[in-house]
């Protein structure tokens, strides 16, 4: 019998009312036989404890004999960079002189030691680093060619992890943790973890990476002060930890320069001797009249054969100083020189600086030291994604300008469709068809070869991933009437966007990043199915992009002839190699006989840029080369200047866009046919101004004319940002594993600014957004702490605000040199005694998979399971609640007895004999008055009565013919009292349905049989 548990048992106390509901169901089943009666009694109260079950909570408690392992394996950084490089770590059959990563050793090692686990038993694996990931649920499964090599995020919490695996286990059964650890948590508290297990009844035995690093140099600190006054000299303070005595030369980068800390001496750094242990280098620093100064100190022993960690020699810190409102020229015009527009705003005193594209600040605190951005002639593709989504919270939240001016690489032209910019832009960049004569066709045949599972840099992603998503962004930035085909190839060929118009833009592209990998490399097919597509299809510009990362199968002259004859019918190839193991030679050959480009690319990393660059192809018809003259729409604009009084010069082009349908947008000028040329908003905080056209090559009949300058000019100094209040001092810090941000705001006066409301956001290493909100404590004093387990720079925006009233932005940000576990050099064997000790295990050996006897069931109690019944319970109710209604219903104890049967036989045949009875009677009652009814008619009066005949008493009513009414049958009287029963119901059915007259007979004579019985 199954043992049962309840949640709640004081419910059971509702079982006892069926005793009351019993005693009263006798009293009140007194017409039933006895058998029934207690039957119905007995179905009741089995119904309610049925009920009070249920309320109760009741549960099946079941024990089971199964052992469920489960392994916890730690894959975070330091057991990766100093286990594997370290630890010598044996495996039981291998050599003696091999050396195994950690990873590889988790792996056999768990190989070795699950081999004799019994039918029934289970295996779950959970790998951590700062977050826990499920590789392998319990399962009875074999766990071939296990994977380890996962990432979830920075750091080495073992207790969420050890959590994480003790919710993991399935219900009954003994179970148990191995962990796989060296001991180094950056966060939580594993030996309460363990604690709380070994009380739950699970053991946890320790598998230990053991080492101990020596000839280690690392930067554990820099310090610098967070604000400071432009062109002040600071102090930049170097922390460096040496496990050993160290010679070497400390160099500091200031903006990406080496700064000259030996004057008289040729090397740019200094020389230092390190001690085992902490070393502090003080170095002072002359700040330049930037508004944001990185540094980033590196420290180079001399011998680097004992310091494997290389990352670990370097690190940065920042500081900010008040904003000059420095405009900066991103400058895709010229190469190595100044445009005219930077010259102009140069000649006018603005602190301008000019960058090539792939020079602009990836991060948000260098940008927020420019009041101005301009993207001149600027293709979308020359700037990560990443620094598109800055460029938006720089104008956004920071207040910042941004300018974008055009050009054939700009704008639409220039791929910035679909882009986080786009919606930031006071012009609509998607065109209507009618605007755009000339139609792209466009097939991009891609690899997806086994080969192009290739890992990147030794990161996560493969190179079909980036494949696919710059494929994915070429296609995103695509016009919804051009025609697109996607193929994908390996030993055969796929078609994974089938050919027509590009209307379904996010779902064509998100086809493309699912695209798998597996098989050898056939490209020759899939370029001549893509050729074959766009050979008929209605478009002026044909173009396919073949990318491979191998040698394709076939010989390649056949390919030079599809090249030649994609040629003939005006279609271009392009061609991208990837890796080393490419066939550049035929791919150049292809690319140069088809008229398109050929990439040679070694970094993956880079296919996105390269995708969006030959994409562009397809975004000159949004071009026109034409002479024209800018006409003003009468809308006054302080962007305009003086142009409107000077008469302007014709400009000799423009890129396409539209006019976005918002009332806040100002259009002052406009060209030939009312599109865009010069427009402004407010986006934000900021303001951004998009002018069409370009300030240089379409704009040298304006380079001499006065009107150049005052317009370039009115609009750097009304899109720029205002000058920040200087009233607000930001500090922040990295201290303790926690990043520390505080704010003192004061008034004009000097005099503290109380109850200010500031929410911050602060954008951490890896990229992601935390929010928070500084508290007051104290006189205009705000701070707010978030943990900090990240290695690299924190940047916090604080928005800050005075009842309804915003104030300005306020940025800032501090660096974290190396994390917490990779400061710690060797693992921490005792605290991971501790834990075995406080959850019943022990310390296994990578040298003796085998003796762990992993499923060895001593020490360990089987654990119950419960599992909730209630359904079955509501079953049973159910079947019980309608049993309850049919025994009080149907008189089913008719049935039980044998003198109830017989006289049930009697009475029914009795029945029908009566029945029959009453029906002939009646029957020759008809048939008699029937007959005396012709006898009369028949009859003739012969002579008269001799004597009147004295009519009856009363006098029946006179028929028309003479003739009296035939006296008809009286109402059958009620027999007198002194009748027997029997007597008395056959005088009853004159009046009454026989049928009825039996019943009541049967009620009566069933009444007096139960009377005697009783």
């Amino acid at each position: 019998m199954i043992p049962l548990s309840f949640a709640e048992p004081w419910w059971l106390a509702a079982a006892l009312l069926a005793v009351p509901l019993g005693v009263i169901g006798l009293r009140s089943f007194g017409a039933m036989t006895k058998w029934r009666a207690w039957s119905a009694v007995l179905t009741r109260a089995v119904l309610m404890s049925l009920l009070a079950m249920m309320l109760a909570g009741a549960s099946a408690v079941r024990t089971s004999d199964r052992m469920t392992v489960i392994a916890v394996v730690d894959v975070s950084e330091s057991v990766e960079r100093f286990a594997s490089a370290y630890a010598k770590l044996q495996i039981d059959g291998s050599p003696e002189d091999v050396q195994l990563t950690w990873k590889q050793a988790v792996q056999q090692w768990l190989a070795s030691a699950t081999a004799d686990r019994g039918a029934e038993d289970y295996v779950g694996v959970v790998v951590f680093d700062g977050g826990q990931l499920a590789v392998a649920t319990p399962t009875r499964a074999e766990l071939d060619n296990l994977a380890l090599d996962f990432k979830v995020s920075t750091g080495s919490d073992i207790a969420a992890a050890l959590r994480y695996a003790g919710a993991m286990f399935p219900p009954g059964g003994r179970r148990r943790i191995v962990l796989a650890t060296d001991g180094n948590e950056t966060s939580g508290d594993m030996l309460e973890a363990a604690q709380e297990l070994a009380s739950n009844g699970i053991k946890v035995d320790i598998l230990t990476a053991s080492y101990r690093v020596q000839g280690e140099v690392m930067i554990e600190a820099v310090d610098v002060p967070p604000h400071a006054p432009q062109e002040a000299t600071i102090p930049l303070r170097v922390a460096i930890r040496a496990t050993d005595v160290t010679s070497g030369t400390l160099e500091v980068l200031y903006e990406g320069r080496a700064l000259d800390l030996a004057p008289n001496d040729p090397a740019t750094g200094i020389r230092r001797t390190l001690q085992p242990g902490l070393n502090v280098i003080d170095i002072p620093v002359d700040l330049s009249d930037r508004s944001t100064h990185r540094f980033e100190p590196i420290f180079t022993p001399d011998d680097a054969s004992g310091d494997r960690i290389a990352t670990n020699n370097r690190a940065e810190a920042i500081t900010v100083t008040p904003d000059k409102g420095t405009t900066l020229i991103v400058d895709g015009v010229t190469e190595g020189s100044v445009t005219p527009l930077a010259e102009t705003l140069i000649r006018a005193g603005i602190e301008t600086e000019v960058i090539a594209p792939t020079e602009l600040p990836n991060d948000l605190l260098s940008l927020q030291g420019y009041g101005l951005i301009v993207l001149e002639n600027v293709p979308a593709e020359e700037i990560p994604r990443q620094t598109h989504d800055l460029l938006v919270e720089y104008v956004r939240t920071l207040g910042g300008g941004l300018v974008m001016v055009g050009g054939p690489d700009s704008f639409g032209a220039g791929g910035w469709n679909g882009t986080a910019l786009e919606d930031a832009l006071p012009v609509e960049l998607d065109l209507p068809e009618e605007m755009i004569i000339p139609q792209a066709a466009i097939a991009i045949v891609i690899d997806k070869s086994g080969s192009m599972a290739a890992p990147v840099q030794g990161g996560a992603r493969s190179q079909q991933r980036i494949a696919n998503d710059a494929a994915a962004l070429a296609i995103e930035t695509m016009d919804e009437s051009d025609l697109l085909t996607v193929i994908a190839f390996d030993d055969g060929m796929e078609r994974v966007v089938e050919f027509g118009p590009n209307t379904d833009v996010l779902g064509n592209a998100n086809k493309v990043r699912r695209i798998g990998m597996g098989g050898g490399t056939s490209m020759y097919p899939a370029l001549e199915r893509a050729g074959r597509d766009l050979t008929n299809a209605e478009a002026e510009v044909k173009h396919i992009i073949v990318l491979t990362d191998g040698q394709s199968a076939g010989d390649p002259r056949y390919g030079f002839q599809i090249a030649s004859r994609l040629s003939d019918n005006g279609i271009t190839v392009s061609t991208i190699a990837v890796g080393d193991g490419a066939d550049d030679a035929t791919l150049r050959r292809i690319a140069s006989i088809g008229g398109g480009e050929f990439y040679d690319v070694i970094d993956p990393n880079q296919l996105p840029t390269i995708f969006l660059k030959d994409i562009r192809i397809v975004r000159k018809p949004m071009i026109r080369e034409t002479e024209f003259t800018p006409a003003w729409t009468g809308t006054p604009s302080p962007l305009l200047g003086d142009i409107q009084t000077l008469g302007a010069p014709p400009l000799q082009g423009y890129v396409l866009t539209q006019h976005r349908a918002d009332p806040k947008i100002t259009t002052p000028l406009v060209g030939p046919e009312g599109e865009p040329i010069l427009a402004h908003w407010f986006y934000g905080r900021g303001r951004v101004a998009a002018f069409t056209s370009d300030a240089s090559v379409w704009a040298r009949n304006w380079l001499n004319w006065p009107g150049y300058d005052s317009m370039w000019l009115a609009i750097a100094r009304s899109t720029s940002r205002p000058a920040a209040d200087t009233n607000m001092e930001l500090i922040t810090e990295v201290r303790e594993g926690e990043f520390r941000v505080r704010l003192d705001a004061a008034d004009n006066d000097g005099q503290p600014l109380d109850l200010l409301s500031v929410p911050a956001t602060v954008i951490l290493p890896s990229g992601d957004r935390a929010n928070i909100r500084l508290e007051q404590d104290g006189p205009g004093t705000y701070s707010a702490s978030i943990p900090s387990s990240e290695q690299g720079s924190y940047v916090v925006i604080l928005q800050p605000s005075l009842g309804p009233e915003p104030l300005a932005p306020v940025v800032g940000g501090a660096s974290r040199a190396i994390g917490p576990e990779l400061r710690r050099l060797e693992s921490n064997t005792p605290l991971l005694q501790q834990v075995a000790d406080a959850a019943g295990g022990e310390l296994l050996a990578f040298d003796n998979a085998q003796g762990a006897d992993l499923f060895n069931r001593t020490g360990l109690l089987p654990q119950r399971s419960i599992e909730p019944i209630w359904q079955t319970l509501l079953i049973w109710t159910l079947v019980m609640l309608l049993l309850d209604v049919a025994t009080r219903r149907i008189a089913w104890d008719r049935w039980l007895t044998r003198d109830l049967a017989e006289e049930f036989r009697m009475h029914a045949a009795r029945t029908v004999r009566e029945h029959q009875a009453a029906a002939a009677g009646a029957v020759e009652q008809l048939r008699k008055g029937k007959e005396g009814r012709k006898d009369k008619r028949k009859a003739k009066p012969t002579s008269k009565p001799k004597r009147p005949i004295k009519a009856p008493s009363p006098s029946p009513v006179a028929q028309p013919s003479g003739e009296t009414k035939p006296k008809m049958p009286s109402k059958p009287q009620a027999p007198p009292s002194d009748q027997k029963p029997d007597q008395k119901e056959k005088a009853e059915e004159g009046g009454t349905s026989s049928l009825l007259a039996a019943k009541r007979r049967a009620q009566r004579r069933y009444g007096s049989n139960h009377d005697r019985s009783e």
